[in-house]
């Protein structure tokens, strides 16, 4: 019985001896050697592991006022405003690639438009006052012409 109670003691010395100690520095400046350090520690710096006595583990931490976790209401509302902001660059984007799109489609009709113009082929319009076809003139043409590079100018850049 006393071999066990002596082997308690000894291991319960041994774990002691290999837990953590930290160098506490206070407002003062004073050095403290402990497990924990007191609040009002203005720098700590771990000294030893536990199992690793005498190595010098980590360097100076800053000690300051522990920063309370989140909580699930304010993630929760971070979260949301994460996901407001990424839908809306989104919805940008494709507002910009409908965009594009509709540039682009401008462009070759206006293009398509002007190559008919400049090929000489028989073009018509509709009077709209009698309803009557009359066919284009040459003043006609180049005004169709010029009308069709304005819109590639505008259309395609």
């Amino acid at each position: 019985m006393w071999r066990t109670l002596l082997a308690c003691v000894v291991t319960a010395a041994a774990s002691n001896a290999s837990a953590q100690v930290f160098e506490c520095i206070n407002l003062s400046g004073d050095k403290e050697y402990s497990r924990f350090c007191p609040p009002g520690t203005v720098q700590q710096r771990q000294i030893s592991k536990g199992g690793e006595a005498g190595s010098e583990a980590a360097p100076s931490v800053p000690a300051g006022p522990a920063v309370a976790p989140k909580s699930i209401e304010m993630r929760e509302a971070e979260f949301r405003q994460r996901l407001i902001e990424r839908q809306e660059v989104e919805a940008a984007a494709e507002a910009e690639k409908t965009r594009a799109e509709e540039f682009e489609r401008n462009c070759l009709e206006a293009r398509t438009q002007l190559r008919v113009v400049m090929e000489g082929q028989r073009m018509q319009r509709f009077d709209p006052a009698t309803g009557e076809r009359i066919q284009f003139t040459d003043e006609d043409r180049a005004e169709a012409a010029e009308r069709q590079r304005k819109a590639i100018a505008q259309w395609c850049k």
